[in-house]
């Protein structure tokens, strides 16, 4: 007789922030979670995405064909930290710096209050009077194609193609222009002919881009400080 599979059941649900279609999906199993640990200590920020990326992958209804990697990085981020929340636990232990005599200290963040704000963004910018931008947010599948770990360091070149990457539409007087079809090096050429003024109101729409965020409140116990923290981004979290 063949042993039962355990954990197969899709007993949970989330929605997508940024398409704000609900998916079913299950907790990660020990097999899964062996990769991830893995994948972090390695330290290798291509091999965390991809870990996470697959992860999800195995762990969302099928049915849905939801294509993980596609979607906004803020999609990853506040989807793992839901399906975290119900394999390991529904809190994380982490150490906040008091803001006063920054003595590190002990804090429980619940996973399931997380949240991601959208909101209305403007996803237009007009770059000249002749020409303007539709901005998209990036995804896990451009990071992954990309060198990521160029994206730890100051890289004005990376930073370029981020940019780039992040058009969706280049709207003239007499055309618009898809940039799906378009070479990253035309894209990045395009990018580079802006002023710096110019080239900043579209670096502005990524560095204002939704994240994962928690308020974190808690008294020092070295000074008795209270404290008021926003936490957002996967990296705060864990």
């Amino acid at each position: 007789m063949a042993l039962p599979r355990v954990n197969e059941t899709l007993n949970f649900s989330m929605k997508i922030p940024s398409t704000g279609e609900r998916v079913k999906y299950r907790p990660y199993l020990v097999k899964e979670e062996k990769v991830l640990l893995q994948a972090f200590e390695s330290g290798d920020l291509q091999t965390c995405l991809e870990a996470m990326v697959d992860t999800l992958e195995s762990c969302i209804d099928e049915r849905k064909k939801v294509k993980v990697a596609s979607l906004a990085t803020f999609d990853i981020e506040y989807m793992f930290t839901q399906v975290r929340s119900k394999s390991v636990g529904e809190t994380s232990s982490i150490l906040v710096k008091c803001t006063e005599c920054e003595e590190q200290n002990p804090y429980e963040v619940d996973l399931e209050s997380l949240e991601v704000e959208i909101g209305d963004k403007d996803v237009m910018i007009q770059v000249t009077d002749e020409i303007a931008v539709e901005m998209k947010y990036p995804t896990y599948e451009s990071l992954l194609s990309g060198d990521v770990d160029k994206l730890k360091e100051e890289d004005t070149d990376t930073a370029l193609q981020m940019i780039a990457g992040s058009i969706k539409t280049v709207y003239t007087e007499d055309e618009a222009i898809d940039c799906a079809s378009q070479p990253i090096e035309e894209m990045v050429e395009f990018v580079s002919s802006m002023t710096a003024t110019q080239l900043q109101s579209l670096s502005k729409f990524l560095e204002d881009m939704p994240t994962v965020r928690h308020e974190a409140k808690f008294v020092c116990e070295k000074c008795g400080a209270e404290n008021n923290l926003e936490l957002k981004g996967l990296a705060d979290f864990f």
